[in-house]
């Protein structure tokens, strides 16, 4: 925990800038990604053709991966904010 703290303080803010924009950008793709897997369990669900397992298990990879993305913006911002504090 305190080296992943040291690796943002070593970082310009600009750096940090860029890795909160590209988390973010991540982060709606990992979304969009699960909401469509979703709409097309729920549909294949709907017409009967029962819970397809192909489907839901890139559904949980992408949630699996979106989590650490979504700590890891978080301490970003966390970082800027204690920057601009100071």
């Amino acid at each position: 925990m305190a080296l992943e703290k040291e690796k943002y303080v070593n970082q310009s803010t600009e750096q940090l800038q860029n890795r909160k924009k590209v988390a973010s950008v991540l982060i709606v793709i990992l979304i969009v990604a699960i909401l469509i897997d979703a709409i097309a369990l729920i549909y294949n669900l709907a017409i009967g053709e029962g819970f397809i397992t192909t489907l839901f298990v890139p559904a949980a990879a992408c949630f699996v991966v979106f989590i650490p993305i979504y700590i890891g913006k978080k301490k970003i911002e966390e970082e800027i904010r204690n920057r601009k504090a100071n």
